[in-house]
């Protein structure tokens, strides 16, 4: 009985590691950057700001994407991604202030 125990136990921790896996197609991604309140964009579509993205990350699906991320007063940084599916990508995003 206590084999059997330690056995449902172990099952049920190993999948809560499959918790945290990437939904199918998709890719994990973590968005750094010098401005933490600056926002993220991927494809012209504002997905949050970086302090968001650059705890855990985000998981969006694989293929090819445009990452920006924008603040007011700063130089916007682009970079253009190709992404295969089931990989971890970080974006280092260092915003430069613009000229007054």
């Amino acid at each position: 009985m206590k084999l059997l125990r330690m056995l449902v136990l172990s099952v049920g921790l190993s999948s809560l590691g499959c918790a945290t896996m990437a939904p199918y197609g998709a890719v994990g991604m973590r968005v750094e950057s010098n401005v933490p309140d600056a926002t993220v964009w991927v494809d012209d579509i504002l997905v949050g700001n970086v302090r968001d993205w650059s705890r855990d990350g985000k998981h969006i699906r694989s293929g090819f994407h445009r990452i920006e991320v924008r603040h007011s007063g700063y130089y916007s940084f682009f970079k253009e991604v190709e992404l295969p599916e089931g990989a971890q990508a970080i974006v280092n995003a260092q915003l430069r202030p613009t000229v007054e």
